[in-house]
C-alpha cells in the first residue's frame, strides 16, 4: 500500500493570513505540498503556518523554493539548517531530483529474517507502487523509478544495518519523535515501521496464589526483589523464577520488553531451562514458579493476566495483543538506522500490514493485527460497569454520554496512541490506520459509523482528561479523514469522536514520551 499524501490539512488552528517569509516546500515527487510561513523546527518536523493552518511537515523530505527560504534560514530562531533539508533552490523553476541510495538491512534472528523476505517477496508481486521492484531469494531488493532507486542488501555478521528489523518494546520512556497524528501518517522517512506482532505471556505455579501480575511486580520478581508470594498478595510461598537460556532470541526479546524499559537486570539465581516445552511442564511440577514464554507456546490455563500501572489486569488473548491493550504485545519493526532519501523502503514496510501481508505472516508464526471486533459480551460487561460505579461529576456525564454512544456500537481492534508519539509508537499508529482502511475499503461497512473514543488520565483531574482525550479523539478523526478519503467516500462512511477520559478505560499502557498528556484512541462501528 503507497501513501501518497498533498499535505495541505490536518489544521490546527483557525486559517490566518499568511506572514512575509512565505516559501513553496515540495518533496522530489511531489507527493509534499505546501505553501506557507516556517515558524517552527523540532529537528525533524517543520511547522508551517499554511493559509488553512498550522500544519507539520517532515524536514528531510522537502526541498524549500522560493527567495524567502535563504532568509528564514539565517533568521530563525528554532534551529533550522540547510543540512535539515533536501535542497533550498532560492530561485528559478522547480526542479525533481534523483539519485541512487544503498542500504544494508539486518535481522535480530532468523525468524525476523524469515519476515522480511516474506514481506518483500510479496511486496514485489502484489503491491500496489509506481515502482519496479526486483526481490531476490535472500530477501537483497531493488527499488526504483526513472529518478530515484534504493538498493536493500542483507547485512553480513557483525555488521551495523542501515534498518534493522528487531522486536521493539512499547513500555518504558522513549524520546517525542511525532508531535501529532499529521506527523506519523504524512512522513514518508519514519524512524520505525510495524512489520510482525506477537507476545509473551506469564505462566504460573498454581498454588502460587495469584491470577494476576503487574508489570513492576513482574520486573520485580526476576530482579530478585520478590522471593516470596505473599509480597505481591500471593499464597506464603517462595518465588522459583524460570527463565530460557540467557543466549537464545526470546530470551533477548523478553530482556529488551521487560527488564530494560525498567532500568532492571535478570537476578543470577533465576533457573535457567533449555526450552519453552520444559518450562511449561515445570511450572505445573515445581511449587511457586513462574516464567515468561511465547503466547504462542503458553498454555492458556497455566497463563495470567498483566496489569499497568493503574491496575486494570488484561488477558493476553488474540484480540488484547493486537489492540495493544496487552502491556506485553512483542512488536516486530523496521528501525531505521539511515534514513532513505526515497519512499520506497517506507511503501515495503507499509505494505506489511496489508491484509494480503498479515494472512501470509500468520504462516511464519506471527498474529494477523488485521482489524477484528471484540467480543459483544466483554463489551457488554465494561459498558455495564457503568452502571454501578463510583464516579465523580465531570466522570458522571462523561459515563453517561459512554453508555448512550457504544451502547449499540463495537470495538474493533485498531487503537491508537494520541498526541506526541514515540517512534515505535508512530510506527504502531501508522499500521493500525492502514488496517482500518483495508477494513473500510470492503463492502460490509457500507453506510457505517466510526467511532474515535479518547481515554486519558489527567493529573489536572477528570474534566482536563476529558477534554484531552476529545481533542486526541478529534485530531486522529481528522487525520484518518484525510487519510482514507476515498474509502469514506465510496463506503458512505460516517465519522464521530468523543472523549471519556479516565472513565473505564481498556487498559492502563502508559505513554512512551516523557512529560506528554498521554491518551489512547479506541475505534468504535455502529
Amino acid at each position: 500500500m503507497m501513501i501518497r499524501i498533498v499535505i495541505s490539512l490536518v489544521c490546527s488552528v483557525a486559517p490566518i493570513t499568511l506572514m512575509a517569509q512565505q516559501v513553496d516546500l515540495r518533496s522530489p515527487d511531489e507527493f509534499i505540498s505546501v505553501e506557507g510561513e516556517i515558524v517552527g523546527f523540532n529537528g525533524v518536523m517543520l511547522r508551517v503556518q499554511t493559509s488553512v493552518g498550522a500544519i507539520s511537515v517532515p524536514a528531510s523530505e522537502v526541498i524549500c523554493y522560493g527567495p524567502n527560504c535563504n532568509e528564514v534560514l539565517a533568521n530563525n530562531d528554532f534551529g533550522l539548517t540547510a543540512d535539515a533539508l533536501i535542497d533550498v533552490v532560492s530561485n528559478g523553476a522547480a526542479q525533481v531530483t534523483g539519485g541512487d541510495q544503498t542500504l544494508s538491512v539486518g535481522f535480530e534472528s532468523a525468524t525476523a529474517g524469515g519476515l522480511y523476505r516474506t514481506v518483500a517477496g510479496a511486496f514485489a508481486v502484489a503491491s500496489d507502487t509506481s515502482a519496479t521492484v526486483e526481490v531476490a531469494a535472500n530477501g537483497a531488493a531493488t527499488l526504483g523509478n526513472d529518478d530515484v532507486s534504493l538498493t536493500l542488501t542483507i547485512a553480513g555478521g557483525g555488521e551495523e544495518a542501515d534498518i534493522a528489523i528487531e522486536t521493539i518494546s512499547l513500555n518504558g520512556t522513549v524520546a517525542e519523535q511525532y508531535a501529532g497524528p499529521g506527523d506519523w501518517i504524512a512522513t514518508t522517512q519514519p524512524a520505525n515501521q510495524l512489520l510482525g506482532l506477537n507476545a509473551f505471556s506469564v505462566i504460573v505455579a498454581p498454588n502460587a496464589g495469584i491470577s494476576e501480575i503487574s508489570l513492576n511486580d513482574l520486573v520485580r520478581v526476576f530482579a530478585g526483589e520478590v522471593t516470596n508470594w505473599s509480597q505481591i498478595g500471593g499464597a506464603d510461598m517462595n518465588v522459583l523464577p524460570l527463565q530460557l537460556p540467557t543466549n537464545s532470541d526470546l530470551w533477548a526479546q523478553m530482556n529488551k520488553l521487560v527488564m530494560e524499559p525498567a532500568g532492571r537486570t535478570v537476578a543470577g539465581n533465576v533457573l535457567t531451562m533449555s526450552d519453552q516445552a520444559g518450562i511449561s511442564a515445570s511450572i505445573l511440577q515445581f511449587p511457586g514458579s513462574i516464567s515468561i514464554i511465547d503466547s504462542a507456546a503458553a498454555n492458556a490455563d497455566q497463563s495470567i493476566a498483566v496489569s499497568g500501572a493503574c491496575g486494570i489486569p488484561v488477558a493476553p488473548n488474540e484480540f488484547n495483543i493486537i489492540s495493544g491493550d496487552y502491556p506485553l504485545a512483542r512488536p516486530v519493526m523496521a528501525s531505521y538506522n539511515t534514513a532513505p532519501t526515497a519512499p520506497f523502503a517506507a511503501e515495503l514496510f507499509d505494505f506489511a500490514s496489508t491484509d494480503v501481508a498479515q494472512g501470509l505472516l500468520v504462516r511464519e508464526g506471527y498474529l494477523n493485527h488485521s482489524v477484528q471486533q471484540q467480543d459483544p459480551v466483554l463489551k457488554n460487561a465494561r459498558l455495564g460497569g457503568l452502571l454501578d460505579a463510583s464516579l465523580d461529576n465531570a466522570q458522571r456525564v462523561a459515563a453517561a454520554e459512554m453508555f448512550q454512544v457504544l451502547f449499540d456500537a463495537n470495538r474493533l481492534s485498531t487503537t491508537m496512541t494520541g498526541g506526541a508519539a514515540s517512534g515505535p509508537e508512530g510506527a504502531w499508529n501508522r499500521a493500525m490506520m492502514i488496517d482500518l482502511v483495508d477494513l473500510l475499503s470492503g463492502p460490509d461497512y457500507q453506510g457505517r459509523e466510526i467511532v474515535f473514543a479518547g481515554f486519558g488520565a489527567s493529573t489536572a483531574g477528570s474534566e482536563a482528561a476529558i477534554s484531552d482525550s476529545l481533542g486526541a479523539a478529534q485530531s486522529m478523526q481528522a487525520t484518518f479523514a484525510q487519510f482514507a478519503g476515498s474509502a469514506i467516500a465510496s463506503n458512505g462512511v460516517t465519522l464521530s469522536s468523543y472523549g471519556f477520559g479516565n472513565v473505564f478505560p481498556s487498559t492502563c499502557v502508559d505513554g512512551q514520551v516523557a512529560g506528554s498528556s498521554y491518551t489512547r484512541v479506541e475505534v468504535w462501528v455502529r
